[in-house]
């Protein structure tokens, strides 16, 4: 997949941030705003985290400049002590999460699995494949996911599947699920390996889908 911008004034959780995603993606990580407006129009990176504090509002600003530009890049703000007044904020200007810091690896998967995935639903397109898909086993992989799939919708669904992409031709086999609430929740209905992996084996509370069903039946 495409690299990971971190842009993030406070070392400690640079360096958090920077190791949690380097676990399943390619990451840059940078101390300043300029740095990472640099980066952003040189590499186009797939997903920025961006920092956001009551003194350095970098996620802001990275915001605003994209919002200026018309370029659509999912950003995922986290916010430092005392930033919490400002999630509104930042949700308005098109954020795709904002986590309050210090919080588990885990949660920072979940929402960087999520804003791709919703990234890539509203651009009709397929996630490049994952370098774990290419790595290992996928029979392995698909037993492995359904053994471990903690939502009820997607029991026993993850499969292999290959595409049609020309004449003759078929993509790569990769992980999938095809998710009967995200399609009743008006959503396309195909996931890939790493929502399936970080979300539905993860955490399903943390789907939009998964939430607008348990809102409906217990109501």
């Amino acid at each position: 997949m495409g690299r990971i911008l971190i842009v993030h004034s406070d070392r400690s959780a640079r360096r958090f941030l920077e190791t949690a995603a380097a676990r399943h993606h390619e990451v840059q990580a940078v101390a300043d705003l300029g740095k990472g407006i640099h980066a952003i129009n040189k590499q186009h990176p797939a997903l920025i985290i961006a920092g956001l504090d009551v003194s350095t509002k970098d996620a802001l600003e990275i915001l605003r400049a994209l919002k200026r530009s018309g370029v659509s890049i999912p950003v995922i703000v986290v916010g430092m002590t005392g930033a919490g007044t400002m999630q509104s904020a930042v949700m308005k200007l098109g954020a795709a999460a904002f986590l309050e810091y210090p919080f588990e690896p885990p949660v920072l998967d979940q929402a960087v699995a999520k804003a791709l995935q919703c990234d890539f639903d509203a651009r009709g397109a397929m996630p490049p494949i994952s370098d774990e898909e290419l790595q290992t086993n996928l029979t392995e992989l698909e037993v492995d996911l359904n053994r471990r799939m903690r939502c009820f919708a997607g029991k026993g669904l993850v499969y292999i599947r290959s595409v049609i992409v020309g004449h003759l031709r078929t993509s790569k086999p990769r992980i999938s699920l095809k998710c009967p609430l995200r399609k009743e929740n008006g959503e396309p209905p195909d996931v890939y390996y790493e929502y399936v992996r970080d979300v539905c084996c993860g955490d399903p509370s943390a789907c939009a889908a998964h939430q607008a069903f348990r809102a409906k039946h217990s109501a």
